[in-house]
């Protein structure tokens, strides 16, 4: 009787609290065949945390692209109506007797825009605020098309600068651009403020029924990342 008590006091002890039925019926199985199944158990818990890697690398690869993707656009908030616009407006209009005056976009200067090697200023049609038909005739459509059309253009400094630029349309993939290009550069050295990450302002304007921009910084306090 005494024996039996303490059998049965330390019967549930005997085993260890993994065991399981799967684990019995794996030993059935083994007395059976003659086979260890544990292998067989293991290699599969290898394919399936193998899968699981796969799909995690899966998932966070993906999220890498949304993030990529994501920071490529930058919305500029609403369009700023500052005391440089006012001024800028004031000596278009005013001084240079200037015609038509019409916002063309507002847009961040990112990196690719300040790079000496490529000496441009990128304006997606996408981003554009006035429709190309609005700013440019049909002519100037074309010729922006083919080899491009030489502009005067106003800087930072309220007046016009003294090389001329080309405004040229590039096709993309994704889609098309106007560029000023040609003494870009040489126009962001002589303009105060045209630094990486600041918002601009390009306006398109007539004078002697010539075609002209005005590109001028603004403050960018309303610039926040698209959750282009």
């Amino acid at each position: 009787m005494n024996a039996l008590l303490s059998l049965n006091v330390h019967a549930p002890f005997a085993a260890p609290s993994s065991f399981s039925f799967y684990d019995h019926s794996r030993l059935q199985l083994e007395e059976e065949d003659g086979h260890d199944h544990r292998e067989d158990a293991l290699a599969a818990d290898k394919v399936t945390i193998k899968k699981r890697k796969l799909c995690l690398l899966l998932e966070n690869d993906s999220n890498k692209n949304k993030i990529r993707k994501v920071s490529k656009n930058m919305k500029c908030g609403p369009i700023v109506n500052n005391d440089s616009i006012v001024r800028l407006k004031r000596f278009i209009t005013g001084e240079m007797y200037g015609l038509d005056m019409k916002l063309v976009i507002q847009k961040v200067l990112y990196e690719s825009d300040m790079k000496k090697d490529q000496n441009r200023l990128n304006m997606p049609i996408k981003q554009l605020e006035t429709k190309p038909h609005e700013f440019l005739t049909d002519d100037e459509i074309r010729m922006a098309d083919k080899d491009g059309i030489e502009v005067r253009v106003v800087g930072s400094m309220m007046q016009m600068y003294a090389r001329p630029l080309w405004l040229k349309k590039w096709p993309m993939k994704k889609t098309d651009n106007y560029v000023l290009k040609t003494n870009w550069n040489n126009f962001v050295a002589d303009n105060e403020g045209l630094k990486k990450d600041i918002l601009i302002q390009v306006w398109a304007f007539r004078k002697d029924r010539q075609l002209c921009f005005a590109i001028v910084p603004v403050e960018r306090t309303d610039a926040v990342e698209d959750a282009a």
